[in-house]
């Protein structure tokens, strides 16, 4: 199918493309340890893959290919394996600035009710074109527009006491992403298993320290970050709706995925998510980690 390429313009045959990329799906598959994922849209249907529809010609899908196989080989792979010393190049940001703008150019003006101000508005549009020049070596940098990295781990205690009981499952392991902000900052997005990319299009007055990606290079390492308090209410409403999403999961679906658990018991206890299930288990209890109908 022809049309106009989402990223270039050019009339071209145009290639199925995913907003967020095919190789998290696939590990989102195996770290189940069932080999199945399910969306929140519809939690009772199995799903293979991450949303993609005809969107980019095949030399714009070949360069954002390149940066996903880059980040994929040296930073999403190694870090979910336990290696936590990973030096980054230009491959990061270029990476991390091709999903911003794929998120951005994606839902932006989808919400017709979500209240951006003018100045926002301006700001998203500055943002996808400074963007996409960065992306095509027509600029040097993102400017103003960073791109800010975090990653998570799981949370072995906390002093805070209303977080959801699925908080370790959806901060190591949730694939999502969204266009998120207040009055005074809006940033795109992205949940990557334990890897989160923000990308600023109005910042706003918090502080972020330890997180943004440099042009040409840096370190990805464990340490001491600083972001913005809001942070902690945009996990918790996407843990929380999350939650209610398993929680409609009709019964016969939960009785296939119990029998595939136990069929498969010895796979499924070493995988990530079983790992992420016992941390929410220790921290809430283990009717946090339980069915309802079986509570």
């Amino acid at each position: 199918m022809d049309g106009a390429c989402a990223f270039c313009g050019e009339q071209k045959p145009l290639m199925d493309s995913h907003v967020l990329p095919a190789f998290v799906f696939r590990w989102l598959r195996n770290r189940s340890g069932t080999g199945h994922i399910r969306s929140t849209e519809n939690p009772n249907r199995r799903v293979q893959d991450g949303l993609k529809f005809r969107w980019l010609c095949g030399d714009c899908e070949g360069r954002f290919c390149r940066y996903e196989t880059a980040f994929a080989a040296k930073a999403f792979h190694p870090w979910h394996s336990g290696e936590y010393r990973i030096a980054y190049e230009e491959w990061l940001l270029k990476f991390c600035v091709s999903v911003s703008w794929r998120i951005l150019k994606y839902t932006r003006g989808r919400n017709k009710s979500a209240p951006y101000s003018n100045e926002q508005k301006s700001l998203m549009a500055a943002a996808e074109a400074r963007w996409r020049a960065f992306l095509n070596d027509e600029a040097p940098h993102p400017a103003q527009f960073e791109q800010h990295l975090l990653i998570s781990d799981i949370v072995e205690s906390t002093t805070i006491s209303d977080l959801p009981t699925n908080f370790n499952r959806f901060m190591t392991g949730a694939v999502t992403f969204d266009i998120v902000g207040s009055e005074e900052s809006v940033m795109t997005f992205a949940k990557l298993g334990r890897f989160m990319i923000f990308g600023m299009i109005q910042k706003g007055t918090d502080r972020w320290e330890g997180t943004k990606i440099h042009v040409k290079g840096g370190m990805l390492k464990p340490g001491k970050v600083v972001v913005p308090a809001g942070l902690l209410g945009l996990f918790k409403e996407k843990a929380e709706n999350a939650a209610a999403a398993v929680s409609n999961i009709s019964s016969a679906q939960r009785a296939k995925i119990n029998k595939h658990v136990i069929d498969n018991i010895d796979c499924f206890s070493e995988s990530d998510q079983f790992s992420a299930i016992m941390a929410d288990a220790s921290m809430f209890g283990n009717r946090a980690v339980l069915w309802k109908d079986e509570t």
